[in-house]
């Protein structure tokens, strides 16, 4: 026991143990080996890795893959141009108007109101018009024939010019400009301040109130502007003729009572219908196709 006390209370030298080393004969101190001196010690940097030093993340299995984007096709960014498809949108608007008109859904009140608004309301301008026209063809007539010798023919060719095309075409011009302007600027502003769909919402469908009776309207009072362009026009040429030129009354008259035959009248009131049924499709089509505000109904 003595013994194995005595060899552990013994002193080692410096050279036996590497973490004690001898300073003084009877005097030991603790020292780490040279070795043990510096151990690794982490450095954390606080600056951001870049972009090049981090490798994306791996992707997940369970992710799907982004679809492939489609090719973008020929027509993608392509628009019709606006003239087309209102043009488009008149033919549509007529079918409705002519399949309303055979099943009978016609507003007549509204169809009155527009009568008035069409045949008293334009008749001022569109004879007028007829009278300046007719006197003004008189004065190119009546001055090539007088020098030919055929002045007793002037009235039969100012009769059928007047009742085949001048009369028609007059009076749908200023039906277009007085009537079809005012329809379009209605249903415009009617369109943008979305009293159509308030129509829809009280159970009335807009074509029913407000097309059918318009395009009504103009058929049939067109026909009934352009008899009477006819006969101002011929009256305004034989004044002009009697007053200016020498040429009597009477004659003119006979001459056109000669030249002219019913088909001139009947296809000279065929064609205002087929005039007044154009205008005031179009005109509604233009109305009710309008978008955009105020700039939009001037446009």
């Amino acid at each position: 026991m003595s013994s194995a006390a005595a060899l552990l209370l013994r002193p080692t030298s410096a050279t036996t143990h590497p973490l004690l080393h001898q300073s003084s004969p009877k005097s030991y101190f603790l020292r780490l080996h040279p070795s043990r001196r510096r151990l690794p010690v982490p450095r954390l940097s606080l600056t951001p890795t870049t972009a090049s030093n981090s490798s994306p993340p791996p992707p997940s299995p369970s992710a799907p893959s982004p679809a492939p984007a489609a090719p973008p096709s020929l027509f993608s960014n392509w628009s019709p141009p606006r003239a087309i498809w209102r043009g488009l949108s008149a033919l549509l608007l007529a079918g409705q108007v002519f399949h309303r008109v055979l099943t009978g859904r016609v507003h007549r009140r509204n169809l009155l109101a527009q009568l008035r608004r069409v045949g008293p309301g334009s008749a001022g301008v569109a004879l007028l018009t007829a009278a300046f026209v007719g006197m003004a063809f008189t004065i190119q007539f009546v001055r090539e024939f007088t020098r030919l010798g055929l002045h007793r023919s002037v009235g039969g060719v100012l009769a059928l010019a007047l009742a085949r095309e001048l009369s028609p075409v007059v009076t749908a011009v200023v039906a277009a400009g007085r009537v079809g302007s005012a329809f379009a600027a209605e249903l415009g502003t009617m369109q943008v301040s979305e009293q159509t769909d308030t129509l829809r919402v009280l159970g009335t469908h807009p074509v029913d109130y407000l097309v059918v009776p318009r395009v009504l309207a103009c058929v049939l009072a067109l026909p009934v502007l352009t008899l009477i362009s006819f006969v101002l026009g011929l009256a305004s040429s034989a004044f002009l003729a009697d007053s200016v030129f020498g040429i009597s009354v009477s004659i003119i008259l006979e001459s056109a009572r000669r030249a002219l035959r019913p088909w001139d009248l009947i296809s000279s009131l065929l064609k205002s219908q087929v005039f007044g049924a154009i205008i005031a499709v179009v005109s509604c089509a233009w109305g009710v196709t309008t978008h955009g505000g105020a700039k939009g109904v001037e446009m």
